[in-house]
């Protein structure tokens, strides 16, 4: 029994590694900066606004997840929780994630103060890229001690 547990857990990061890969690698490059302009075009205030949104929204993922995790860590019917890496992988990636949608807020503030607008620009989508990585590598370690806590009752 012991033996399948650990072959399962393998195939279950080489499966959350391989699909991290496919969509890394579906992502394409952008610009750095933008061109500056005295008011913002339509577009540009809607992928403003699009930009805060998903950033607002992985954020109030990300505090859901610090949330169940604190749910299951707490759970009295099981004596001792299992597999404490998952957990505390899944906190610190679910932290990570927190702190790259602070550093999205910040940037566009710095866009919008110097009017540079441009939501696709690689300094405002590379930190918006890592938190969402965090939170997906966070909901994949949550799986894995979830899965592993969960049904075990003393």
């Amino acid at each position: 029994v012991v033996v399948k547990r650990s072959h399962a857990r393998i195939w279950f990061y080489a499966v959350v590694t391989a699909v991290v890969l496919v969509v890394w690698l579906t992502q394409g490059p952008g610009s750095f900066f933008s061109t500056q302009s005295a008011t913002p075009t339509q577009w540009q205030q809607m992928g403003v606004s699009i930009a805060s949104e998903t950033a607002r929204l992985l954020t109030t993922l990300g505090t859901a997840l610090l949330g169940a995790l604190g749910l299951l860590m707490s759970d009295r019917r099981v004596a001792k929780p299992k597999h404490l890496s998952a957990a505390f992988a899944c906190a610190m990636s679910t932290g990570l994630s927190l702190y790259y949608g602070y550093v999205v807020h910040l940037r566009l503030l710095w866009m919008l103060s110097n009017k540079a607008f441009d939501a696709t620009s690689a300094f405002f989508v590379t930190p918006s890229h890592y938190q969402f990585y965090a939170l997906l590598a966070a909901g994949f370690f949550f799986a894995d001690f979830a899965a592993h806590n969960l049904g075990e009752e003393t």
